[in-house]
Parts: structure tokens; sequence; C-alpha cells
């Protein structure tokens, strides 16, 4: 197995250095892939999101790489563009030695990995948005400003930009997000997003 760790974290080179039991090669900077079919590629993705997602966009993104993305504090959000770049995998960077042999045999297959419990919540999520029993009612415990936030969010605006939209500060956004959340019963905007294009 040949693996490249891309990483600006010496820990978690350290970290993985005593959860593998295989030799890896650690990169700081992310450097444009080998067209080597049997390399294996990880991005510790943490720090560097976006220029994380803009290599996977460029390199990864319709191509047959084999590449797995860990990420400090994984999301269901963060999982689902990392897929839609192209990532064939995806990880809590600290997961159990296990977990990472697992992952890194599927890849090596040409196969995917998942944390079960994402996969679990994702699909969760997945068969809210088919229920039929959600509608605009359930939209009216939301005050009308939670609800303009709750439509911009729909439309794939950022927090900054829903802040700009109303001319209120970002942590005002935020606060206004927890309370959606909180009212309609979901987890976070993947969630609210999936409620929306159902009601």
């Amino acid at each position: 197995m040949k693996l490249i760790v891309y990483s600006a974290s010496r820990s978690f080179d350290h970290f993985l250095q005593r959860q593998l039991d295989i030799a890896f090669e650690y990169r700081r900077d992310l450097q444009v892939p080998s067209d080597d079919p049997e390399q294996l590629y990880l991005i510790h993705v943490s720090g560097r999101e976006l220029e994380c997602h803009e290599w996977l966009l460029k390199h990864v993104s319709g191509k047959p790489l084999r590449v797995g993305v860990c990420s400090d504090r994984p999301s269901i959000h963060e999982m689902l563009e990392c897929v839609r770049l192209g990532a064939k995998a995806y990880c809590n960077s600290h997961m159990a030695t296990l977990h990472y042999q697992q992952m890194l045999q599927l890849l090596e297959n040409g196969q995917s990995w998942f944390p079960p419990q994402m996969l679990d919540e994702t699909f969760r999520l997945a068969q809210q948005a088919a229920n039929p029993s959600i509608n605009h009612e359930q939209l009216e415990i939301l005050t009308a400003r939670e609800k303009d936030i709750a439509f911009a969010v729909g439309k794939g605006k950022s927090n900054r930009q829903i802040a700009d939209l109303y001319d209120i500060s970002e942590p005002t956004v935020k606060r206004h997000l927890t309370n959606i959340f909180k009212k309609l019963q979901l987890k976070d905007r993947i969630g609210l997003v999936l409620f929306l294009k159902q009601a």
C-alpha cells in the first residue's frame, strides 16, 4: 500500500504513526497527485477546509483517485461536500486504529468508507425529506426573521451573506439558526435544507 498523508499538523502525523502499522509519506503542502493507480491519499482537512476543497475539485472530482478526508470536527455537511468533490472516504481524524485499517483496506480495493453513525444520520435525514407529513404549518412556529434566515439557508447562503442581506451580525445569524434548529427539532443546516425542500 502506497499512502501519502497531507496535513499541516505534525501532531496528526505523530498520531497516525502510532495508529498505522504501515509506512506512509507525510507532506505538509498539497501537491499535484501522481498518476500511480496504486497511490492512496489521506487529507487532514481541519484548519484548511477551503484549500482542501479546492484541491479535491481540481485534482480528484471525476477522476478515479483514491482519496480519504480526515476531519477533527466531522460533520454531515462536510462529508457530503467532500463526497461531491470526489473523496472516497471521510472520517474523524482521531478514530480508532481498527477503523483506519478498515478505511485504508477499502480504499485500496477501490471502495468507500464513511463513519457508520454519520451514514445512519444521513439516511434518517433523507427519509425525513421524503416524509410528506411535514408542511408549511410547521414553519409558523418561527418568527418572521427566523423564517427569512431559514429560507436564505435553503438558498445556500452563508452566515456572512445572510448577515449582510439583513444588516445583522454573524453572531446574531448563528443565534437565530440555533433557535430555528431547536424549534424545528433539526441538528444542522443540512437538516434545515432537507426540511425546507419538503415543506
